[in-house]
């Protein structure tokens, strides 16, 4: 390509082939599949409009040629490094939002204007901004990266972690230059390695779920199973779905603990509430606005009563199912893990199903989407057959260490469809219960407002229908579900 020196393309190079090998680290750790790599060279000639349009430099026209992209939907997860996304410029929308990464919608033209652009024509993300956290942005004339922050506008490259910022030059306050960058591929290569080196893990982003929280233990998991040089991918990734669903057991067995949690805070926030709308009754300029203040009063102090009576609750309620701050014994965790396994195994197996209908359907009313669900099905019949192993070991687990024993012998996370839609009425007809005595009350206060204080009746007024209105909507709630027992 005209305009690019064979040394410039040689470091272009480097970092398309730094580039792969970050991609193909990520597949032998499982977190994507293969077949969503898609390596260069790429034709992009109906790009290049697009490309000459926003005056991209030949140097990085070049480098969309030959990077590696990630086809998400082959390869099953969208999330990159450091909570950023896989972008891939050969769709118009990534090369639209490369020129401007990290969303900051300059209104000026002039690189130099205080809300001017920030990415030269020579420079280009190589990820997409996730839920703000980071992009990786490339200077192919100074061939330099920067791994930066959205919100924090810092570096988080971890090289650089004690490096300290320069003094901006620039006037541009989109402007990155004075944020610390180290030669490209010292960059790529340590994303490469930290990966080996499980200083950094997959995942971890908005779209990569739960499946892959750090707080499943991936690191032990990865090492478990011989990475990176003897690594069984199979075992870790049944091996993670057990850990999966053991967090679930864990988490649903505190939610006893979160409730406790929770009222206390609701009861602290309404004590302060209490205090400060007290406070506010002496700035009333007339007696509308002094009664639409003692409605707000009342309204924090009910609050303040009934968070009291069902942090009561809550706390007999932990105390009961999670003595000591315990909520799990470990002789119960085989047993409730393999339920939520075999819950998960069977969902799997209803998704294949689905797609298999789908792409049957597609095939014959819309044949250009066909290649769309074979995808999809692919990918949920490799999830079904990785919980299909982990809900054989886990069943193997819970009759080995727990014989004899059955789910309901165990906590009420056992409780039948039937049990759980009985707790639900009985959740709901006290939810009833408590509410009536309350819209008593407020219309007993309401007597209390005086003539020259409409706007505060009409404010009342239209609390009372508040509270009818949710009475009602909890009443036939009851009725749908008692219909169902």
């Amino acid at each position: 390509m005209a305009g690019i020196s064979v040394a410039q393309k040689a470091h272009l190079q480097e970092v398309a082939d730094l580039m792969l090998d970050i991609y193909q680290t990520l597949a032998q750790m499982r977190y994507i599949d293969a077949r969503g790599i898609q390596t260069g060279p790429h034709d992009i000639s109906k790009l290049r409009p697009l490309y000459e349009e926003h005056g991209l430099d030949p140097s990085i026209i070049y480098l969309y040629s030959i990077l590696p992209y990630v086809d998400t939907a082959a390869a099953g997860n969208e999330d990159f490094f450091h909570g950023g996304t896989f972008t891939d410029f050969r769709i118009e929308d990534d090369v639209e939002q490369g020129r401007d990464p990290f969303y900051g919608s300059p209104s000026d033209e002039d690189f130099e204007d205080e809300d001017g652009p920030y990415m030269r024509p020579w420079v280009t993300p190589l990820s997409r901004l996730g839920n703000h956290n980071s992009v990786i942005v490339y200077d192919a004339r100074k061939h330099q990266i920067w791994i930066i922050d959205q919100e924090g506008w810092s570096t988080t490259d971890p090289a650089l972690e004690d490096v300290e910022e320069e003094t901006p030059k620039s006037k541009n306050r989109n402007s990155f230059d004075h944020i610390p960058s180290r030669p490209a591929g010292d960059v790529l290569r340590d994303i490469v390695r930290w990966y080996r080196e499980l200083e950094e893990l997959p995942g971890g982003g908005e779209y990569s779920g739960l499946e892959w929280s750090p707080d499943l233990g991936l690191k032990e998991l990865y090492r478990k199973h011989g990475w990176p040089d003897n690594f069984d991918g199979d075992a870790f990734q049944v091996d993670k779905a057990r850990a999966y669903c053991a967090d679930t057991v864990k988490y649903r067995a505190e939610e006893p603990l979160r409730e406790m949690e929770k009222y206390r805070d609701w009861k602290e926030w309404n004590s302060r509430t209490i205090q400060d709308r007290q406070k506010s009754l002496s700035t009333a300029k007339n007696p509308d606005e002094e009664w639409m203040m003692r409605l707000d009063l009342w309204d924090a102090e009910q609050s303040y009563r009934r968070n009291t009576k069902e942090l009561e609750k809550a706390e007999e309620n932990a105390n009961t199912l999670c003595p000591g701050g315990v909520c799990l014994k470990s002789e119960e965790m085989p047993l409730l893990e393999a339920d939520v396994i075999r819950q998960e195994y069977e969902s799997k197996q209803r998704q294949v199903e689905a797609e298999r209908n789908w792409m049957e359907e597609a095939t014959e009313s819309d044949p250009e989407r066909t290649e769309e669900f074979r995808i999809s099905l692919y990918h949920v019949e490799k999830e079904e057959a990785i919980y299909r192993k982990a809900w054989e070991a886990a069943r193997a687990d819970a009759e080995r260490l727990c014989p004899g024993r059955t789910l309901d012998s165990v906590t009420e996370m056992g409780r039948s469809e039937r049990q759980q839609s009985m707790a639900e009425v009985q959740r709901i007809e006290n939810f009833i219960t408590s509410l009536q005595p309350e819209l008593a009350a407020l219309r007993e206060w309401a007597t209390q407002i005086p003539v020259d204080a409409p706007n505060a009746r009409d404010k009342v007024n239209r609390k009372m229908e508040d509270y009818e209105r949710s009475i009602e909507s909890s009443q036939a709630r009851l009725a749908t579900l008692k219909a169902t027992l």
